[in-house]
């Protein structure tokens, strides 16, 4: 028997230096509510961590092949033993009060399956990343609440509707077999899609803006700024534009000639990458092909039902 409420689930690949952050945030906020944390890492090479951080109990279970953000945290919350997983991307660190706020506002309502923290830069943290993510009323596109402006004392301390759950989550084990977990079929961005599962089997899904995690990605400013994690993986690369489209087969079904408008609606975003990976992509040739080749890949799935 667990005896904590929630176990932390972290996906990572190659970033032992944010990894590390995240982890020394867990540790210097340490709650007894926490029973473990368990990183699943499919890094080219891994690190030792048991013996960085003594006061946690931290189960580490590295892969030998690269699976992604969505098969590896199925990796994790099966391995969970706790009523509740926190889920948190390896480029964030907690507040002190993360946790607590988190599970206080999971177990406020029992029809609550998800609860996302709102997002800050941890470079300007009086600026906002996002504090949620409803559709607008023409879904799958997103009202993203304070992307990118300075905090609102007005819109925090609240409860919103969200359909995405970026960053970081805390989610209902039984919540998640209801559901089967998270969709392998979405490599990478398979959040939206679980929190319109969630919602159809009759769940509820929120934000809350009195809990807070700070993302660690380069905030806006500098041309490009909004591409920094495709810019350094060309691998997620392929898989986030190959996502997109499923996305919009999943969301909007069989709607007459939707592949024709996915195509012409994804320049708004394949342009401007394309653009950043040719001047801040290390490896430009390779960014740029996973993109064509995640774009093909793209449009053959979402014949797909």
């Amino acid at each position: 028997m667990s005896a904590g409420l929630v176990t932390i689930v972290i996906p990572t690949h190659n970033r032992p230096f944010q990894l590390m952050a995240l982890l020394e945030s867990i540790q210097e906020y340490y709650t007894p509510e926490i029973d473990e944390v368990i990183v699943v890492d499919d890094s080219e090479s891994t690190i030792e961590l048991s013996n960085k951080f003594p006061s946690l109990k931290i189960r580490h279970i590295p892969l030998h092949e690269r699976v992604f953000i969505s098969r590896a945290k199925n990796v994790g919350w099966k391995e969970a033993l706790t009523e509740y997983v926190f889920f948190i991307d390896d480029d964030n660190v907690l507040a002190s009060d993360t946790v607590t706020q988190a599970l206080n506002a999971i177990t406020r309502m029992k029809d609550v399956a998800a609860v996302m923290p709102a997002v800050l830069y941890k470079s300007r943290p009086n600026l906002v990343w996002v504090y949620a993510a409803p559709f607008t009323n023409q879904a799958p596109k997103f009202n993203l609440l304070g992307r990118n402006l300075p905090r609102n004392p007005d819109l925090e301390g609240k409860y919103y509707s969200t359909d995405a759950l970026p960053n970081s989550c805390i989610i209902r084990r039984s919540a998640l077999e209801d559901v089967g977990g998270f969709n392998e079929r979405l490599v990478i961005n398979s959040s939206m899609d679980l929190a319109v599962r969630l919602k159809r089997r009759g769940w509820k899904v929120y934000a809350y803006t009195g809990c807070f995690i700070y993302h660690d990605v380069e905030p806006p400013g500098k041309i490009g700024w909004w591409a920094t994690h495709g810019a350094a993986d060309p691998k997620r690369v392929r898989y986030e534009i190959r996502d997109w489209f499923i996305i919009m087969r999943i969301i909007r079904g069989k709607e007459t000639f939707l592949t024709l408008r996915s195509v012409f609606q994804s320049l708004r975003f394949v342009v401007p990458n394309s653009l950043a990976y040719a001047l801040r992509g290390r490896e430009r040739r390779e960014l740029l092909t996973g993109l064509a080749k995640g774009y093909v890949e793209g449009i053959v799935e979402s014949f797909r039902t």
